[in-house]
This record gives structure tokens, sequence and C-alpha cells, in this order.
């Protein structure tokens, strides 16, 4: 709701696809800058009490900004300083969360508790974007973010109340925390298949489909207002649903990379066919196509890199991946911004889906190990 509500005021507000771009800049910095120093932090720290703490405070922020707009004189650079510091603040709580949940299931059941956990991240997609177009058009923007900010409340009871294993106790000697920092660089480059599933990725958080493009779509190509950019948005969420219990119903084992390769070079093809689409019943059906690659990819790839990655650095290898997701997400709105108003929607719609489905192919090409990846027998 609060992304969904973000976007439409930004652009009420401006008018400018460039402005609206530039609020994904000061999503971006923050997480590019903190990303390894974060995912230390969580594999030096009790995990449960960070997350405690990036809970409260991005609550308190989602507040600030519903007051801030309630009072109808909230600014522009107001809404970029929140938009700042809770990307600070998420990018610290992303790895220890990320860290955190193969802890609690069994390994020999974690693709399946990562597509599960995947429903619950991109189900939500369903739901709130719809909500919040009726509360902008019944209440305004603040009323999403107020939602928001109460939703916290939950999830913080919810981490009161759940059972972690207790963190082990750090050696007489710790590293240095510069040292640490090293040892996870040094091992997410000896190990090609994380890189290559990083650089993929990377290419789909800048140039794929971002809230920036599908606000301007909405608004300037379909022309459909914040209802039609709600149900464009449900659409996507819809796919996900589907595309995640269809990973979770396959035998995800002797075909993970397969199933990983296959769902990027879907979601690239979608995408691209999405911006040359000139109805608004086969806009919607591409986004849920769009939602489906992108949950069953997102499955793929966290269990993979989650499997993969030791405990004891698992912090640090999810600190990295995040500069690419929460880092360089952000940063496709600003190449929306810039890209738009230079060869109009459609046309950078199309060409950030053909640029995934290229890259995509390279780096399978490059790294086959990628693809021919299978998971293991294991039961701890």
């Amino acid at each position: 709701m609060q992304v969904t509500a973000l976007s439409w005021l930004i652009y009420k507000i401006t008018g400018s696809p460039f402005q609206l771009g530039m609020n994904g800049l000061f999503r971006a910095v923050p997480a590019i800058g903190l990303g390894v120093i974060s995912g230390t932090i969580a594999d030096r720290y009790d995990r449960k009490k960070l997350m405690l703490t990036t809970q409260c405070l991005l609550g308190a922020l989602a507040l600030l900004l519903g007051v801030l707009d309630h009072s109808e004189n909230i600014q522009l650079w107001q809404i970029y300083a929140v938009t700042f510091l809770s990307a600070a603040v998420a990018s610290c709580d992303g790895p220890a969360r990320q860290a955190l949940f193969p802890t609690l299931v069994p390994p020999a059941i974690l693709p399946n508790a990562v597509a599960l956990n995947s429903i619950l991240m991109k189900g939500p997609a369903l739901v709130g974007p719809l909500l919040a177009g009726v509360i902008i058009s019944l209440i305004g923007t603040h009323g999403a973010f107020y939602a928001n900010a109460t939703s916290y409340i939950c999830t913080v009871i919810a981490l009161l109340l759940m059972r972690t294993p207790t963190p082990a106790p750090a050696p007489a000697k710790q590293a240095g925390f510069a040292d640490d920092i090293k040892s996870g660089l040094n091992y997410v480059y000896s190990k090609k298949l994380i890189l290559g599933i990083i650089a993929m990725e990377a290419t789909s958080s800048v140039f794929g489909m971002d809230n920036a493009m599908l606000t301007i779509f909405a608004s300037d190509v379909l022309r459909v207002g914040a209802h039609g950019f709600g149900m464009l948005q449900s659409a996507r969420g819809i796919g996900a649903i589907v595309g995640s219990s269809l990973f979770i119903s396959v035998g995800q084992r002797p075909f993970l990379g397969k199933i990983l390769t296959g769902s990027s070079i879907v979601y690239g093809i979608c995408f691209a066919l999405f911006g040359i689409s000139n109805s608004f019943t086969l806009s919607l059906a591409l986004l849920a196509c769009v939602g489906a690659a992108d949950a069953i990819w997102a499955a793929a790839r966290s269990t993979i890199l989650q499997w993969t990655a030791p405990n004891a650095l698992r912090g640090r290898v999810m600190g990295i991946f995040q500069i690419a997701t929460q880092g360089l997400n952000p940063m496709g709105q600003v190449e929306t911004g810039l890209v738009v108003p230079l060869i109009g929607a459609r046309e950078a719609t199309f060409f950030g889906g053909s640029i995934v489905w290229l890259i995509t192919m390279l780096t399978i090409w490059r790294i086959p190990q990628i693809w021919k990846f299978r998971l293991e027998a294991r039961n701890e």
C-alpha cells in the first residue's frame, strides 16, 4: 500500500517522471552503501534483536510520512528524506531477516519454505495496491501510510513471540569488523555460481519492472487512473501467488537451476511484450506472467543462495545480494526517469525486457553451473 501511495503522491505533486524516478535514488544509495556492512552486522550480532530494532524504526518513519502527508503541506524534499532514512534502516533489516530464515526450518524442506515465504511476501501485492487505490480515492495517500505504520505493531509482536536459535557465542578472539567484511567479499568472489545469480538479479533490478514505470503507464499510456494502477499492481500479485504455488508443487531438487533459468527468460520476454501492448486486458495478463516468473525466479535464487552459504557467512552473502536487490532495484526508477523522457515509456519498457533476456542468456552461457544446479539431499 505504501509503495503504491508513495509513487502516486510524488507523481501528483510533481507530474515529472524524472522526479518520480529520483525517489529511487534515495532508496538505492543507503542500500548500496550499507549492504556489505549490514551483512557483517547480521553475522556478528543477534539477528532477532536487530530485526526488532529495525522494525520499530521503520514503523516510526511510516507514521512520520503519514503525518507529513496528512498536514497537506508535505514537500518533495521531506519525501526524499524519509525515503533515504527508511532505506538505510531496511538495509540493516534485510540481511538479518534472510540469514535468520533458514535457521527456522529443517534444511530438507528449505526450498518449499522459501516458496511459502515468497507467497507471503508477494501475496500482499495482490491486496495492497488494490486497497491503496480505494483508500487514495476515499481518504488520500496518508491513509496508506498510516496503515503501513500500524502493520509494524503486528510485526514486532510476531518477532517477540518467535522462538529463534540461540546465537553461537562469539570466539574469544573475534576477527576485526574489516576482516569480516573482507572474508565475506572473498567468499562471494570465489563462488562463480553466486556471482552469476547476483549479476542476473542486478540486471533485473535496474532494467526490470518498477513502480515508477507502472505509474506512468497507468496515468499517461493506458490512462486508467489510480484504480487501474491498483489493478496493474494486483495482476502481478496474482501471478506471484500462482508462480509460488507452482514452485511448491513441482519437485525442485533435480531442476532448480533450470527453473531459475527458464523463469528469468520468461520474465524478460513478458516484460518486453508489456511495453508494446495496446490493450489494458492484455497488459494485465502479461503482468500476471511477469509476476509468476518473478516469484519463481526469486524463490529459486533465494533457495540456491541460502542453501549454498554457510550460516556463519550467510548474513554477508545476503548483504551483498541485497545490493543487487534493495540497492539497484530503486535505480530502476532512476533509469525510468532518465530514459522515458528520451525515448518514451513503451520503448523504454521493451528495451528493459530485452536487456534482461540478453544478460540472462550471456550469464548462463558463461556460468553453466547455474542451469545445471541441483539440490543434493541434506538432513540436519
